[in-house]
């Protein structure tokens, strides 16, 4: 079986003796254009890129996810934008890992198998 993107991304980073290098952003903050902006620019130094998905009710995240991610609410974000997001730069960054964080309030209103069905098919890792 082939190693994931997440294995090969660490399997790596042991190999040139260093730790690995997470990133974090907020699906939609400021708005999707700028999101998928700042994903694309900060993957340039990550071996993993985490996406924050927003939820209305965020109180176990610090102050700046919860204000970044009540702005992303504000500008209408949903989690079908996230997985345009992930599928449009997965188009440029094939083998870059990229992980989902969020609720799972989300997961259950969207459907548990199809949040993991849409999650293989965009190539969330």
């Amino acid at each position: 079986m082939r190693p994931s993107n997440i294995e090969l991304a660490f399997k790596k980073c042991k190999q040139e003796h260093r730790p690995a290098l997470l990133t974090f952003t907020v699906s939609g903050d400021p708005n999707k254009k700028k999101s998928f902006e700042i994903l694309k620019s900060i993957s340039s130094y990550a071996d993993i890129c985490e996406i924050g998905v927003g939820h209305n009710c965020n109180t176990g995240d610090g102050k700046q996810i919860q204000d970044s991610t009540y702005r992303a609410i504000e500008n209408g974000i949903k989690i079908k934008d996230t997985f345009a997001i992930v599928k449009r730069f997965k188009k440029t960054k094939n083998a870059k890992p990229v992980i989902l964080m969020g609720y799972y309030n989300t997961i259950f209103q969207y459907g548990e198998n199809q949040f993991i069905k849409k999650c293989k098919q965009v190539r969330v890792d």
